[in-house]
């Protein structure tokens, strides 16, 4: 089953790097849960943050069937933004599928 991601960028340029790695960690996601529908993945570029370390802000969303699970991760690059947002919501995932299903 493939996975529909969708990548999209406010006040930044997303390059091809980004995005093979973006589309590379989230079809990773799909091993963890696999009723995941459609990602969506948001990134931005905050100029006017309070503190330069949160400038860079990436946030993750999966739909499914019967749910819905988002995360959200700042940082001072957009690297170590998303690395932190893929590991939020593989926590979250844990977190929904002992829910789910051991109950």
């Amino acid at each position: 089953m493939t996975v529909e991601i969708e990548i999209l960028t406010k006040n930044l340029e997303l390059t091809d790097d980004i995005r093979k790695s973006l589309t590379k960690k989230a079809t990773k996601l799909n091993r963890f849960l696999k009723q995941i529908d459609k990602t969506r993945i948001d990134l931005s570029f905050t100029k006017s943050a309070r503190d330069a370390d949160d400038r860079y802000i990436a946030q993750i969303t999966l739909r499914g069937r019967g749910f819905i699970l988002r995360a959200e991760e700042r940082a001072k690059n957009i690297r170590s933004a998303i690395d932190q947002v893929i590991d939020k919501i593989q926590r979250k995932i844990e977190r929904y599928k002992g829910k789910r299903f051991r109950s």
